[in-house]
């Protein structure tokens, strides 16, 4: 195709000082010349001899002069005018018939070049099969294109075909301004040389050393936005000239367009991808989420089972204490007093012995109520305030289980909104009951630290530990953790757990910025 566009670019050019005219057939510069020459010559040629024969006559030589005028000079003058404006008009013609000739020529590259470089959107392969089309449209023995990079100023090589691997490294970066390449990245327009050697604009030996002799240089642009730069070399001097100038710049538009593509092909491909890997992240989130939901719902269920059980439990244990201890407390009470009020006048001394024994009944009934009462709700915590109950609480869970559980309270102690502190309190109370049903220890200590910006709660045990991370999820066990956990949640505080197998268990409970009350 390029011999073609070469051939056509040479009949509208013509030799080199001849010009348009050079196109014209040679039969029909004959015959611009020579019919005119022929009929001067042979109405000279009749003049002179009409001449010859009425030399004698009226008139002469007054028809002979004017006989040679139209027939020597005026004819001949006007054929040559009309054949020189026919062969203008065949000129003008043919010069168009061949300039269409090659626009189509050059639309067909154009279209060529479309297709081989659309054919994927892949930048490198883009890059490649543009660069091949090019070199094989204008006849170019190598081509180069550098690309807008991310790395600062300069374009980057991006694809190159037929030169050396020294030339690539030195070319890997263009830096605007340099050799005539860099100047068309500068003037943003196409620029081309004919002789390297002989051009003042080409600083850089490095074609000359490549054996090229011709170069033409063409910024790729998109939208007014620089991203690149398209370089062709031949070793042919004068292989680019000034009239494919326009045919370059349109192969720039294309390649553009093509890498442009390719670049936003790019960059969806790398959304797509980064999008759906947010879109699997989100969804296994979400799966997490919901099995931690679901996980967290029966979790709660369980507890909720596990609260009506305590309840019908600390139901059926207040009914049971209330009818071994205080209804038999009672009971006996009341015989007492019917013995007593039947030997009141036969035996004084013995109605006094029962109504003494009546009255320690009736004691220790009302100090059974009270303990059954302090287990529905301490007073103390109403009254004395959270440290002084647990430090009631403590005491009794040493008498009632036998395990050493003293409180040592750090800094003044407070008082704190009731539900934050019967929260706290029943954490504690659940806490030291576990150690009894389940750690097997001999020590509990009970920490409470006052502290301006926090509250701290510990409680430590030398019992036989368990495993923190298997706890939640063993079904019908430890649901008294969760419990104190939810609790902790319920008023802004964080428990945490920290125990291992034969190495006891800590609980701590921090509450951030309590709000005291004193």
């Amino acid at each position: 195709m390029n011999h073609f566009l070469k051939k056509v670019t040479a009949e509208i050019s013509g030799p080199a000082g001849q010009g348009p005219r050079a196109t014209l057939p040679w039969t029909l510069r004959v015959v611009c010349w020579g019919i005119p020459t022929l009929m001067a010559v042979m109405g000279i040629s009749f003049t002179l001899f009409e001449n010859s024969r009425h030399i004698k006559e009226a008139g002469w030589p007054w028809l002979t002069v004017l006989g040679l005028i139209v027939l020597g000079l005026i004819g001949p003058a006007l054929t040559w005018l009309s054949l020189r404006w026919a062969s203008r008009t065949a000129e003008a013609y043919i010069g168009s018939k061949a300039e269409l000739a090659q626009r189509n020529a050059e639309l067909d590259a154009l279209n060529s070049l479309a297709l081989a470089a659309n054919q994927t959107l892949d930048l490198q392969e883009t890059l490649t099969a543009a660069l091949e089309k090019t070199m094989e449209t204008l006849d170019a023995a190598a081509g180069i294109v550098f690309l807008q990079g991310n790395g600062g100023p300069g374009l980057q090589l991006e694809a190159h075909r037929g030169i050396s691997v020294e030339m690539a490294e030195k070319e890997a970066k263009l830096k605007p301004g340099h050799c005539l390449c860099g100047q068309a990245v500068e003037t943003r327009q196409v620029l081309l040389a004919s002789d390297v050697g002989d051009d003042g604009r080409c600083t850089s030996d490095l074609c000359i050393c490549e054996g090229f002799r011709s170069v033409a240089c063409a910024p790729l642009e998109v939208k007014g936005k620089l991203v690149g730069l398209l370089q062709l070399a031949s070793p042919e001097a004068g292989h680019f000239g000034e009239n494919q100038r326009d045919f370059v710049a349109a192969i720039a538009r294309q390649v553009s367009a093509s890498v442009e593509n390719a670049r936003l092909y790019d960059t969806v491909r790398h959304f797509n991808a980064s999008l759906e890997q947010k879109v699997n992240q989100r969804t296994h989130e979400l799966e997490a989420a919901q099995i931690a939901l679901s996980e967290k719902a029966h979790q709660l269920q369980r507890l909720l089972s596990e609260s009506y059980r305590v309840q019908e439990d600390t139901q059926a244990r207040i009914a049971h204490d209330m009818h071994d201890g205080v209804t038999q407390i009672i009971v006996g009470a009341l015989y007492e007093t019917q013995a007593a009020r039947q030997s009141l006048s036969a035996d004084s001394e013995r109605a006094a012995q029962c109504l003494t024994r009546a009255q320690q009944l009736l004691s220790e009934a009302e100090t059974e109520i009270r303990r059954v009462i302090y287990d529905l709700h301490p007073p103390a915590l109403d009254a004395l305030g959270l440290a002084m109950a647990l430090q009631q609480f403590a005491r009794t869970f040493a008498v009632t289980f036998n395990i050493d559980c003293a409180l040592s309270v750090s800094g003044r102690p407070r008082r704190l909104p009731h539900e934050i502190e019967i929260a706290i309190y029943r954490i504690a109370q659940a806490a030291l009951h576990n150690v009894a049903a389940h750690a097997q220890a001999k020590r509990a200590p009970v920490a409470l630290d006052f502290a301006a910006e926090r509250l701290w709660v510990s409680i430590e045990d030398d019992g036989v530990g368990f495993d923190p991370e298997s706890a939640p999820t063993m079904a019908g066990e430890h649901l008294g953790l969760i419990g104190m956990k939810e609790r902790a949640k319920g008023i802004g505080a964080e428990l945490s757990v920290s125990s291992a197998r034969g190495q006891g268990t800590k609980i701590k409970l921090h509450l951030p910025s309590p709000q005291y009350l004193d």
